[in-house]
């Protein structure tokens, strides 16, 4: 498969309809970089999504520390149909500018691109895998800081752009699409919320309101219910919020505490996961924040819904800090690191967890080659990836950005390193 590599900062179509800049353009990424004369290093992880045991998707790291500097690499977004031992560069940025995607599977997928310092986004698509691109324009006034893409249907999408701010503020514009990201109009925003910082209270803050009540991460369950989570500023806790009437409207929703905590609250740490894609069954997460800070009772609570996510029901709480994966409402794996300086260059040393029930206790894998082995140099668990109930994947990662690609075909009994290979 020959090495797709488009440069966005070239990307220059615009067509300006209704007062927002779109364009449309067939992007074919190999029309405009010809191929390198031999294959790069392979490169190093900032994340990951496999749609299958074979096919799959990864963003790659901007930034690296080697020899003692930090290398700025190209922005890649990666393509693989070999599990993982190998990689095709499908879509690739300066290092400064910014790339979000979304992955819905195996072929489609959405990126937006935020070039250094700009007041527009870029937002392409493919229907095949990577090998063209479609793309469209969006013009905002102010500098965008960041972006987030959600796809409950190939036709209808949503983009959350944040503006530039301050610490205080957490500023936000929706923007709907009903025609696979051609075309994108505003559906809300935070202009009109009176609440900034911490100048609210609890109860009014949980009615509904007809503006977004902060700027963050977005996910769609289908094209009328929705989740916002973030927070009013970055001094504050996080928010899970709810919108029934395709974004017009939202409310904060309260997650409750399980019977076996007290004095505290539950922090969202994530947006919803539905099984399948729009299906009712889907889970959150959120960490227990106790109201003596001293306290040692901080602890994570998997919350499961089996009504579309109306209602949230906390399952066995689970002490640890690391992360997830799921690949049903009830089936999931869960790497539980002890603590340890994030500046240290000694071994990690931590668990893996599996559940097939979330609503019993979790109980540790019996590992024979344990993810714990491959942690050397400082390196953690940053990333789990299970498609089923066998195959898996976790990205290692060092304070230096490097990683390493981690695999398990057995349910993550035993982990071998990926040797990763760019594709021509």
């Amino acid at each position: 498969m020959r090495c797709c590599i488009a440069k966005l900062w070239v990307i220059c179509f615009a067509l300006i309809l209704g007062g927002v800049l779109l364009g449309r353009s067939n992007v074919a990424s190999g029309d405009i970089v010809p191929k390198p004369a031999q294959l790069p290093a392979a490169p190093e992880f900032d994340s990951l999504q496999m749609i299958d045991r074979e096919n799959g998707w990864a963003k790659r790291a901007a930034a690296v520390f080697r020899t003692n500097t930090w290398v700025f690499d190209a922005n890649d977004i990666l393509r693989t149909t070999d599990g993982g031992r190998s990689g095709t560069c499908v879509l690739s940025a300066r290092p400064k500018d910014k790339l979000a995607p979304f992955f819905y599977d195996s072929e489609t997928a959405w990126v937006t691109a935020v070039f250094d310092e700009a007041t527009n986004v870029t937002i392409l698509r493919t229907r095949d895998g990577g090998r063209s691109w479609i793309g469209a324009e969006l013009r905002q006034p102010k500098g965008i800081q960041d972006c987030c893409l959600a796809f409950p249907e190939t036709n209808t999408g949503w983009l959350m752009l944040i503006p530039d701010r301050g610490m205080n503020s957490s500023p936000g514009d929706l923007y709907r699409t009903d025609d696979c990201g051609a075309n994108w109009r505003r559906v809300n925003s935070t202009e009109g919320n009176p609440f900034e910082g911490d100048n609210y209270t609890q109860g009014e803050f949980e009615s509904q309101h007809p503006y977004l009540l902060y700027g963050g991460g977005i996910a769609f369950r289908n094209p009328s219910t929705g989740w916002l989570w973030g927070s009013m500023a970055s001094t504050t806790p996080g928010f899970l919020s709810i919108t029934r009437d395709y974004g017009l409207t939202w409310q904060v929703q309260t997650l409750p505490l399980p019977a076996s905590l007290h004095d505290g609250r539950m922090v969202p740490i994530g947006l919803p996961h539905f099984f399948p894609m729009g299906g009712k069954d889907g889970i959150t997460v959120a960490e227990f924040w106790p109201t003596d800070h001293d306290s040692t009772s901080f602890c994570a609570v998997i919350y499961s819904t089996h009504d579309g996510g109306l209602n949230w029901h906390p399952t066995t709480p689970v002490k640890f800090c690391g992360t997830w994966s799921f690949v049903t409402v009830r089936k999931g794996w869960i790497w539980s690191a002890e603590a340890h300086s994030t500046d240290s260059t000694a071994p990690v040393k931590g668990t893996l967890y599996r559940t097939d029930d979330s609503r019993a206790p979790w109980r540790p894998v019996n590992a024979e080659k344990s993810l714990e082995e491959y942690l050397t140099h400082g390196e953690d668990i940053v990333q789990l990836d299970f498609v089923d109930d066998e195959y898996g994947w976790a990205i290692a990662r060092d304070r230096d950005h490097l990683t390493q690609l981690l695999k398990t075909t057995d349910g993550g009994r035993t982990w071998n390193a990926t040797e990763r290979k760019m594709q021509q």
